[in-house]
C-alpha cells in the first residue's frame, strides 16, 4: 500500500491514540467511570489529528482513501468519547452519526417496504401451506439436566460436522477461505451467537439450532445452522482473521462503533450467500446429510428470509418514525397516534404498530429522544455491501470466479466506515478493471 510520509505519520499517531482510547475503555468497563482528564486529552488530540488530515470526496488513490478514512475515524472516535464525557442526552442524529449509519439507507426503508409488502404476504402463504409446519417445533426443556445434556451433545456433533464440511467447502470456493482453518466453532448456552476475536471462535447458541417435537425427540434446524454459520463464520470470523493478516494500517484493523454498520452488512451478505453456494453443490449437501430435503429447505429459507427481512426493516422503519421529531413531540398522545398510523400503513400484522408504539411510549427522555440503544439498532439497515458490489459490477467484475475472489477479499479486508468501505471497493474495482 503506497502512502506518503505524512499519511504514514498520521497513521502512527492514530495508533497511539487508539491504544490510549482502548485503555480508557477497559478502565471504564472495570470501574464504571471514565478518567476524565486523560479522556479529554485524547479527545483533543484526536480532533487535532483529524483536522490535520485531508478528506477527499471520491478519492482517486490509496493515499487519499486512507487519509479520508483516517479523518472520519479520528473525528468519529473523538465525538463518541466527547459525548460520553459531556453527559449530554443522545438525540437521534447524534446516534446515527456516531454509528456512521448512512441516512440514505434509513430513507430507503419505506420504499423497500412498499415494494415488498405483497411479496412478503405471498411468502407467508407459502410458508403456511408448506410441509415444515406439520412438524411443529417446541422449545428445549433446558431446565431438565438430561435434555440439556442431550441437546449439548447433539449441537456439538452437528456444529463440528458443519464446521469441518463448510470450512473445507469455503476453502475450496474462494481464496480467502483458506483462513477458515484458523477458526473454531463451538456450541454455547448464550441465546445470541457470536464470534470471539480473542480465541477465533464461532459460538452458536444451542437453543438457536436445537428443538424438540411432541414425541420428545430432539432435532437440528439445519437451515438456521447454515444461516448462522454464514453470518458468524463467513461474515464476522473471516472479516476479523483476514483483516489481521492483511498488513492494513492499524486503525483499519480495530473494530469500532463507527464500523459496526459495515461489519453487520458484511455478515448479512454472507448469511444469504452461503445458502446460494450450497444450492450449487449437491456434493456438499450430501456430506451434510441434507441433500434429500435441501429443495424444500431452500424454498422455506427464501420465504423465511423474505419474511424476516420485512420484519427487520419494518422494525427499523418504526424506530425511524418514532424517533422523528418533525412528526411532533413525543410522547404527546396525538403525535403517538399519528406515528402509529404511519407505521401501520406498512405493517402486515394489524397489531404491530400499536404494540410497538405502546411498548416504547415511556422510553423517551426529557428532551423527547428515544434511547440510544434502540436507535443504534438502525446500524443493521446500512447497505454498504450492496453498493460496493455495484461498484464492481459497473466495471465488469461480477460475483463469480476470479471476480468473486476479488470482491470477497475486498469485502472481508478491514474495518471501515460505510463511506470508506464503498470508496475502497470502487478503487479496487478500478484497479482490477485496468488489469
Amino acid at each position: 500500500m503506497a502512502l506518503n510520509d505524512e499519511t504514514e505519520e498520521s497513521i502512527r499517531k492514530s495508533k497511539d491514540l487508539l491504544d490510549r482510547l482502548k485503555r480508557i475503555d477497559k478502565f471504564n468497563r472495570k470501574h464504571k467511570v471514565i478518567p476524565a482528564r486523560d479522556a479529554e486529552q485524547v479527545v483533543s488530540e484526536m480532533y487535532g489529528l483529524a483536522d490535520s488530515v485531508k478528506e477527499t470526496q471520491n478519492p482517486k488513490n490509496q493515499d487519499e482513501l486512507i487519509s479520508s478514512e483516517l479523518k472520519r475515524r479520528m473525528h468519529g472516535e473523538a465525538a463518541y468519547l466527547e459525548q460520553q464525557l459531556s453527559g449530554r442526552l443522545y438525540d437521534f442524529d447524534t446516534v446515527i452519526d456516531l454509528y456512521g449509519i448512512p441516512k440514505g439507507d434509513i430513507d430507503s426503508l419505506k420504499p423497500w417496504l412498499e415494494q415488498n409488502k405483497d411479496r412478503t404476504q405471498e411468502a407467508i402463504e407459502r410458508l403456511f401451506h408448506s410441509k415444515y409446519i406439520e412438524g411443529f417445533e417446541l422449545p428445549l426443556a433446558s431446565d431438565r439436566p438430561s435434555v440439556k445434556r442431550q441437546a449439548e451433545e447433539l449441537a456439538e456433533t452437528h456444529i463440528q460436522k458443519y464446521h469441518e464440511t463448510l470450512g473445507k467447502f469455503i476453502q475450496g470456493m474462494i481464496n480467502v477461505g483458506e483462513f477458515m482453518k484458523d477458526i473454531e466453532a463451538v456450541p454455547t448456552d448464550e441465546n445470541r451467537p457470536y464470534f470471539s476475536s480473542t480465541t477465533n471462535t464461532i459460538a452458536i447458541g444451542i437453543s438457536n439450532i436445537c428443538y424438540s417435537t411432541k414425541d420428545r425427540t430432539l432435532h437440528i434446524r439445519d437451515r438456521e445452522l447454515i444461516r448462522l454459520y454464514g453470518h458468524e463464520g463467513m461474515g464476522h470470523a473471516l472479516n476479523f482473521v483476514v483483516t489481521r493478516s492483511n498488513g492494513l494500517p492499524h486503525f483499519l484493523t480495530e473494530d469500532s462503533s463507527l464500523t459496526e454498520a459495515t461489519a453487520e452488512s458484511v455478515a448479512q451478505h454472507y448469511e444469504k450467500i452461503l445458502l446460494e453456494d450450497l444450492k450449487k453443490s449437491p456434493e456438499t449437501q450430501k456430506k451434510l446429510g441434507i441433500e434429500h430435503k435441501f429443495g424444500d429447505m431452500y424454498q422455506e429459507a427464501k420465504d423465511t428470509e423474505q419474511l424476516e427481512d420485512y420484519g427487520r426493516r419494518l422494525f427499523q422503519y418504526a424506530i425511524s418514525v418514532l424517533g422523528d421529531k418533525e412528526l411532533g413531540e413525543s410522547p404527546d398522545p396525538e403525535t403517538l397516534t399519528r406515528k402509529t398510523q404511519i407505521i401501520n400503513d406498512l405493517a402486515i400484522d394489524p397489531h404491530y404498530a400499536s404494540n410497538f408504539v405502546q411498548n416504547h411510549r415511556l422510553d423517551f427522555d426529557s428532551e423527547g429522544n428515544l434511547p440510544s440503544g434502540l436507535v443504534s439498532e438502525l446500524r443493521y439497515c446500512a447497505r454498504p455491501v450492496s453498493r460496493a458490489i455495484e461498484e464492481f459490477s459497473k466495471r465488469g467484475i461480477e460475483y463469480i470466479g476470479d471476480g468473486r475472489n476479488t470482491i470477497d477479499s475486498t469485502l472481508l479486508s478491514g474495518f471501515w466506515t460505510p463511506i470508506g468501505f464503498v470508496d475502497n471497493a470502487r478503487l479496487v474495482a478500478e484497479e482490477n478493471s485496468r488489469d
